[in-house]
């Protein structure tokens, strides 16, 4: 990962909502996240390509906005460069799977063949294992598992050029954590579920809502995003959409 320096006045200034600023992060950040998606997805399609660059400013920009200039003495790409190669491989993975699931199911299944050594019948024997709210049917399972076929080997590098050697499977989000309604306030499972979503999806719920950053202008969001006021509405109603269908998946009342 080649290290870029960008001075904290102007990440500072995009924090606090300085649209120019917040542009500039991104143009200087866009050799990051062209690599990443090189090393995730080096034969996806141009427009493959568009849609993980998209969903990969998204994560930047919630980690611009979580970045704390005099906290950490790691550069702002260090900080976001593992949460932005995580959605690029969420992202890639799931569009890999060609039946219709919930993004999770494609990682837990994902995630088990790797586990598994690719043997199936072991994959299916680690999900059944896992706790009520992360099991699925079997024929679910089996069409997840065709579905993927001919996905990448998580077991391959994620390419890094910083000597970390981590995997694929290194950059996929834990299918095993668990999220207990009982003592979490609605808030706390507000931001949960926003992490459990793409990453555009979020951005754009959590500027309308405020929810963990705060609340920003339609305007404002447009221009950062690169969208159109109707695009941006659109972006809401399938995050909205995409919350509830997690939230279903996890016995949750959202």
């Amino acid at each position: 990962m080649q290290r870029v320096d960008i001075h904290h006045d102007i990440i500072r200034a995009a924090q606090g909502g300085d649209q120019d600023a917040m542009i500039a992060v991104l143009d200087a950040c866009e050799p990051m996240l062209h690599g990443i998606i090189h090393i995730v997805a080096p034969t996806a399609s141009p427009d493959a390509r568009e849609d993980y660059l998209q969903e990969a400013r998204a994560t930047l920009i919630q980690h611009v906005r979580d970045y704390r200039t005099d906290a950490t003495e790691a550069s702002l790409t260090s900080y976001a460069y593992r949460a932005v190669r995580r959605a690029v491989t969420e992202a890639h993975a799931t569009s890999e799977c060609a039946v219709s699931v919930p993004a999770i199911y494609a990682m837990m299944v994902r995630t088990a063949l790797w586990q598994s050594g690719r043997d199936v019948e072991k994959a299916w024997e680690i999900l059944t294992n896992a706790d009520d709210t992360h099991r699925m049917k079997r024929t679910t399972f089996l069409a997840v598992v065709q579905a993927l076929d001919t996905a990448g080997s998580l077991d391959a590098s994620a390419g890094d050029e910083d000597g970390t050697a981590l995997t694929l499977a290194d950059t996929l989000p834990d299918p095993s954590a668990t999220f207990v309604t009982a003592s979490t306030e609605r808030a706390d499972m507000a931001r949960w579920l926003m992490t459990q979503i793409p990453a555009r999806q979020s951005l754009a719920l959590r500027a309308f809502y405020g929810v963990g950053m705060s609340r920003q202008d339609d305007s404002e969001v447009c221009a950062v995003m690169e969208l159109k006021a109707p695009a941006l509405r659109k972006l809401r109603t399938r995050g909205v959409t995409s919350a509830r269908n997690v939230a279903s998946v996890h016995g949750i009342a959202a």
